[in-house]
């Protein structure tokens, strides 16, 4: 369909399946089941597969990331001419299963591994298995030309996730005007955030220096330094005091912070951090969505919050496989008990 038409019918089906999204108040759905088993029947309207409940488990969670997946490739194969930005979200995907045919082949596997069918939305050529040269020459992703040694793959494998999201934060640089500004506060609210909150837990947790985890983020200018968008709000808040509350109550990203109650010890916590942010950032996808009506905009508010959605279905999963308290299940997704947020 030509760009208009497309658009219009895009934006329909995408509204349709979102009203019947376990998204906002009716996310608690998921955590009311009592069992694996009630769970799939309430996602998938399908008959239950009789196999065993890990394998119920794991098979929920691929068929919900499929479905996903399937929906999302069907929007953009709507457009004689998608946008690239669009083909763009599935730059992750393509990365994973280069990771999954690099630690196939160091593993001495000899078929190929199972990936995520981007059904032609891919610069890698996965029919030259076992060669990874092959399967990455002439792409951007031609430098992954030999399977690394067990010292060498968490590095190359760093590398590919830099240049995933380099491409992707470039991908909307170029982008002009209103569109530009939007997209670019979701990827702040999604890579930035994500980034100060790896470094923070790297200095808390595992109390290493400021120079040893600025070499562990992510950046899309030519270092991680102060001037980089992504990179330097996670180095500033590596000299904050972590117990200090005034002085994060003036930071940036203020909102986000745990509270604070008069009298009572405080630090900085991360995972509130990454719990709030994950409410803020699918409630500014669903604006997006809504306001901005039959463009990219929309098609990628649409994706993010289904991302989001497929989250809380894997929680769910989990909660019910280990047998973790419902509320605490939900809490870890930013979710009171009532459908509402606890973190905003």
């Amino acid at each position: 369909m030509d760009r208009e038409s497309a658009g219009a019918f895009v934006y329909a089906k995408a509204s349709g399946i979102l009203g019947h999204s376990f998204i906002g108040s009716r996310t608690h759905l998921l955590f009311e089941q009592k069992s694996l088993s009630g769970l799939w029947t309430m996602i998938f309207k399908t008959p239950v597969p009789i196999i065993p409940e890990v394998m119920l488990a794991e098979q929920i969670e691929s068929e919900a990331f499929t479905k996903f997946i399937s929906e999302y490739k069907y929007f953009v194969k709507c457009y004689d001419k998608p946008d690239p930005l669009l083909i763009d979200q599935l730059c992750i995907y393509e990365a994973e299963n280069l990771k999954e045919v690099s630690d196939a082949l160091s593993n001495g596997q000899k078929t190929p591994p199972a990936l995520v069918d981007l059904e032609g939305m891919t610069k890698l050529d996965f029919t030259a298995w076992p060669d990874i040269a092959k399967i990455t020459k002439d792409t951007p992703y031609s430098w992954y030309n030999r399977v690394p040694d067990v010292h060498e793959q968490q590095k190359m494998e760093f590398k590919l996730d830099l240049q995933v999201i380099r491409h992707l934060w470039n991908s909307v640089i170029q982008k002009k005007g209103e569109i530009r500004e939007v997209l670019l506060k979701i990827y702040e609210n999604e890579y930035t955030i994500k980034n100060i909150i790896w470094a923070l837990r790297l200095r808390i947790y595992y109390k290493m220096a400021k120079e040893d985890i600025a070499d562990k983020l992510i950046y899309v200018t030519d270092k991680p330094s102060s001037d980089d968008p992504i990179a330097g709000p996670a180095l500033s808040v590596l000299d904050m005091p972590l117990d200090n509350y005034e002085t994060w109550s003036n930071w940036k990203y203020k909102d986000l912070i745990n509270p604070y109650v008069e009298g009572e010890p405080w630090e900085i916590d991360p995972t509130w951090i990454e719990n709030r942010n994950r409410v803020v950032l699918n409630r500014l996808s669903l604006k997006v969505f809504h306001q901005y009506p039959m463009t990219e905009c929309s098609l990628i508010g649409w994706y993010k919050i289904k991302k989001y959605e497929l989250r809380c279905i894997r929680t769910a999963v989990e909660s019910l496989r280990l047998n973790i308290n419902a509320s605490e299940a939900m809490s870890s997704v930013g979710i009171s008990t009532d459908g509402g947020a606890i973190y905003g």
